[in-house]
């Protein structure tokens, strides 16, 4: 018959072996989640290139360049102006520069939280990975 202590001792090894299997989960899909995650950021940014970037998913800020603005006056406090061409091309080209600068600040953030976060999971993996695998190949001893 098993004593109190044996009891306690397999029940303990039981819990920290279901302890190391988790953080070993969680380490290996952490890490392959945050690491597809940097490369598809890379990806983007290397497939799309800035102007399909631009037309894809910011054309409606170029497109505001066209609108007229309000320049009230004491006549009408409703007057709209429409701008000139070059006040458009400008308005453009100013607009496409801050777009640019935009989307290499969110590229160099996007790398910078998922390169941490493959790290960190990284080193949950290899820090619980070996003490798992040796309380799974234990003899419950």
């Amino acid at each position: 018959m098993a004593t109190q202590t044996q009891i306690t001792k397999s029940h303990g090894r039981s819990v920290l072996k279901v302890y190391f299997l988790l953080t070993t989960l969680v380490g290996v899909i952490g890490t392959l989640v945050s690491l597809w995650y940097l490369l598809y950021a890379i990806g983007k940014k290397a497939i799309i290139t800035n102007d399909e970037y631009i037309v894809g998913e910011r054309y409606y800020e170029l497109d505001m360049c066209n609108n007229a603005t309000s320049k009230p006056t004491p006549a009408n406090q409703n007057n709209m102006i429409a701008p000139t061409e070059t006040e458009i091309t400008k308005c453009k080209e100013d607009k496409r520069t801050q777009l640019i600068a935009a989307r290499n600040a969110l590229y160099k953030e996007d790398l910078l939280s998922g390169g941490i976060w493959t790290l960190l999971f990284f080193i949950l993996l290899i820090v619980h990975y070996p003490r798992f695998m040796r309380f799974y190949n234990s003899k419950g001893e």
